[in-house]
């Protein structure tokens, strides 16, 4: 390793230790600490982070491990206790929040892609908020979660999707590629029947992958060996390898209900070691020149704009399952806040070419205002509200 690689996985690693505790002090995600330290040192500003293949390994591992943890989160216990009326009503309020984005699009005359930006939801920093205002019990809590699940899980496919088209176009190629999008989800069908008989007939060692205290780590292991082989097989298929990460994740939510345990060692790796990796390389590929360009705060005002539109009004048709106006906003509120996703989201419409650097930075940027100031918003309006 040369001396300047070195610095820099010496200014990562302190960065990663460090920002999380600064962050915590000023009531700002971690992530958008690690994003603004990435480009403060990064090589348009101190220039003491240099990007290098080691470097590069981690972040691109931390990308994928993250969108397992993304997975990870789907709450199919709490789907199901919703019943069928709560599911469609959830399912019916995430299909609004993209119907009115596609429809934003096409009337302002924007690329369709962005309308992946406005309808984007995910429930990352939903289930924090919720959490640190006690409220994942309660109604409001409940509903916003169930829809942000959804919604999530939506996102995922259509990002895949429009990946797809844009890399291929229309015709044979794409059909091709949408059926090797169909194997891993025909994979992933039969990986779960395989689990769910294992664990019926094996019910004492699978137990194992969700001790609290096992020398083998077991649960760990089978997480990483699903998400490794689901990656490996997009990658085979020549699809994204978010999509397989992500059902790997949702696979293991799916099968192993009683997962916190799991679920706690898995972000511990991930989180603690090498997610920030990932968010502070963001910060550090990070191109400043194009976010001061003179059309970047337009950009960003229409971009929040409709992002807002989008969610807020598909969220009054939550007031169908009882909750008030004014929960209703919250929760649109909240759901506006899918920072990972949205890092996504502006990094793969780099790859494919559907935006530039201009409209990427304005999507980062939204990513951080919104995860700043919308769970403000939320607290504030849900602490005021007679129930």
């Amino acid at each position: 390793m040369h001396a300047h690689d070195a610095v820099s996985l010496l200014v990562i690693a302190f960065g990663a230790f460090v920002i999380p505790l600064l962050s915590g002090r000023i009531g700002v995600p971690a992530a958008v600490g690690e994003i603004l330290f990435g480009i403060l040192v990064g090589p348009q500003v101190l220039a003491i982070m240099a990007p290098n293949d080691f470097i590069s390994f981690l972040a691109q591992f931390g990308f994928v491990l993250l969108m397992f943890l993304v997975g990870l989160e789907l709450e199919f216990g709490r789907i199901e206790r919703g019943g069928v009326r709560g599911l469609a009503g959830a399912a019916g309020t995430s299909l609004l929040v993209f119907g009115f984005s596609f429809g934003i699009v096409r009337y302002l005359e924007l690329p369709s892609y962005l309308a992946l930006v406005f309808g984007a939801m995910s429930v990352g920093v939903v289930m924090v908020t919720l959490n640190e205002a006690s409220m994942t019990r309660t109604r409001v809590g409940q509903t916003t979660i169930l829809v942000g699940s959804l919604g999530e899980f939506m996102t995922i496919i259509l990002l895949t999707g429009f990946g797809m088209y844009y890399r291929f176009g229309l015709g044979w190629h794409l059909a091709t590629e949408m059926a090797k999008l169909g194997v891993i989800v025909v994979a992933a069908y039969a990986a779960l029947v395989v689990l769910r008989t294992l664990i019926w007939w094996f019910p004492a060692t699978f137990s194992r992958v969700g001790a609290a205290r096992d020398p083998s780590e077991i649960g760990v292991r089978a997480g990483m060996a699903t998400m490794l082989a689901f990656v490996a097989l997009a990658s085979l298929m020549d699809v994204e390898a978010i999509l397989g990460s992500f059902v790997a994740g949702a696979l293991f939510a799916f099968v192993f209900r009683e997962k916190e345990v799991l679920q706690a060692k898995m972000s511990s790796i991930g989180f603690g070691f090498f997610v920030p990796i990932f968010f502070i390389w963001v910060g550090g590929q990070f191109n400043l020149r194009a976010v001061l360009h003179v059309d970047v705060l337009p950009m960003l005002g229409v971009f929040l704009a409709a992002s807002l539109l989008a969610k807020v009004l598909a969220s009054v048709t939550l007031t169908l399952q009882g909750m008030s106006i004014r929960e209703s906003l919250a929760a649109g509120l909240l759901l506006s806040t899918p920072l990972t996703l949205l890092i996504v989201i502006s990094r793969i419409g780099l790859e494919v070419k559907v935006i530039d650097d201009t409209t990427a930075g304005a999507v980062v940027l939204l990513a951080l205002l919104t995860s700043v100031a919308l769970p403000w918003l939320f607290r504030l309006l849900v602490r005021r509200s007679p129930t």
